[in-house]
C-alpha cells in the first residue's frame, strides 16, 4: 500500500488511508511526556532515528504531529497517499525539502500551506537534529464546504493550484503569537473523547483562519514595524492572554495603552493576523471552555467571573463557538 524504503531513507506518511495505532506501551519512556491523550500513536526507533507520530481525526481535519530525532544522517521521505492540503508549522529546527519545481527551506517557526499530490519528497536530515513537524491536513473539497460557516476561508479556496505538489502561499509566514498559542494549547490538551474533539476542532479552524488572514494581507507592508511598536503590541497581547475573563472594548484598551483606537485595531491585526475583538472572544471562549470542563466550577460561577448576565447566555455563546452541547460535555467529566 505504501512505498518500501531502505537504508538511510525513512518513510514519513503525511496521512494514511486507514489508521492502525499503537498502544502507548510501545513508545519509549523518554517520549511519553509528549503524548496527547486523545491522539492515536505511531512510533518507530532504529539505530538511525526515533519518530513519534500522533494523529487526531477532527471531522474534515486530520491533525498530525511528528517528533523526529536523528542519530545518523537520514533522508526523510514524506509521502501523501492521496491529494490533500497540509497547513504546516515547523518547530525546533530547519530543514530543506525538494519538490519537482524547486527546493525549499522549512524554517523553524514558519508556516506554509502545501498542495500535496500522491507522491514522495525528500528531506535530508543530518545527525543530531530534533524537529517537531505539526500539520493539519484537509481535502480541498472539504475546505470549500467550511466556507459557509467560516467565510474568511474563501480566500484560500480561491487559490490557483499547480498540477504538481508545492507551496500554495507565495512566501512563508512566521508562526505568530496567536498561532503559537493555539498550537501550545493543542500540544498540552489533556481532554479525551468529545471534550477533546470540540476543543481541538475549533483550534484547527482558528489556525486556518489566521493563516488565511496572513495570506490575504500579503504583501501589505507592516506599517508599525519598529521595535517600540512591536514591544507595545506584544504587551497588549500578553495583557489580553493574562486577563481572558475581561471582555474589553477596543476603546477601553486604547485608553489603557494610550493610543488611538484605529491604530490599536490596525496594528493588532498586522502583528497577529487577527482582529483584536475576535481575539478577545477566542481567548475568552478558551478560558471558559477550560473552566467548564472542571468539576470545581459551576456554570453560574464561571458566568459571574466572566461578566455574563447569566449562565444561559454564556452557555449559548460557548455552544455556538465550539459547536458543542455543554451539558453533554460536563456529564463526561
Amino acid at each position: 500500500m505504501y512505498p518500501q524504503l531502505h537504508d538511510e531513507n525513512k518513510l514519513l506518511l503525511v496521512d494514511r488511508f486507514a489508521q492502525d495505532y499503537l498502544p502507548a506501551t510501545h513508545v519509549s519512556p523518554e517520549y511519553l511526556h509528549l503524548v496527547i491523550p486523545y491522539a492515536g500513536l505511531y512510533y518507530e526507533q532504529d539505530v538511525d532515528y526515533d519518530i513519534l507520530s500522533q494523529h487526531i481525526p477532527l471531522g474534515p481535519f486530520s491533525l498530525w504531529l511528528h517528533d523526529i530525532f536523528t542519530r545518523k544522517d537520514i533522508v526523510l521521505c514524506p509521502y501523501s497517499p492521496f491529494h490533500l492540503w497540509a497547513l504546516h508549522f515547523m518547530y525546533e529546527d530547519s530543514l530543506r525539502t525538494s519538490f519537482q519545481t524547486d527546493d525549499f527551506i522549512l524554517d523553524e517557526m514558519e508556516c506554509n500551506l502545501f498542495n500535496l499530490y500522491a507522491e514522495m519528497h525528500k528531506v535530508p536530515m543530518p545527525a543530531g537534529k530534533k524537529i517537531l513537524s505539526f500539520h493539519i491536513n484537509i481535502l480541498p473539497g472539504a475546505l470549500k464546504q467550511l466556507v459557509q460557516r467560516y467565510p474568511p476561508l474563501y480566500y484560500l479556496t480561491n487559490k490557483h493550484l499547480e498540477n504538481v505538489s508545492g507551496i500554495i502561499n507565495q512566501r512563508p509566514y512566521k508562526i505568530n503569537a496567536v498561532c503559537n498559542m493555539l498550537i501550545q494549547n493543542i500540544l498540552t490538551c489533556k481532554y479525551i473523547e468529545e471534550q477533546a474533539h470540540c476543543y481541538l476542532y475549533r483550534c484547527c479552524v482558528d489556525l486556518f483562519l489566521n493563516f488565511a488572514q496572513q495570506d490575504a494581507a500579503n504583501p501589505e507592508p507592516l506599517l508599525l514595524s519598529n521595535a517600540t511598536s512591536a514591544k507595545l503590541f506584544n504587551n497588549i497581547f500578553s495583557y489580553l492572554v493574562e486577563h481572558p475573563h475581561l471582555a474589553h472594548s477596543v476603546a477601553e484598551l486604547a485608553n489603557m495603552f494610550n493610543m488611538h483606537g484605529a491604530r490599536l485595531a490596525h496594528g493588532f491585526r498586522q502583528y497577529f493576523s487577527m482582529g483584536i475583538t475576535p481575539f478577545i472572544k477566542m481567548n475568552r471562549m478558551m478560558m471558559i471552555y477550560n473552566r467548564m470542563m472542571q468539576k470545581s466550577f459551576t456554570l453560574s460561577m464561571i458566568a459571574e467571573a466572566t461578566g455574563y448576565r447569566n449562565a444561559q447566555e454564556m452557555v449559548k455563546e460557548v455552544e455556538e463557538y465550539y459547536d458543542c452541547d455543554v451539558q453533554v460535555l460536563r456529564r463526561g467529566m
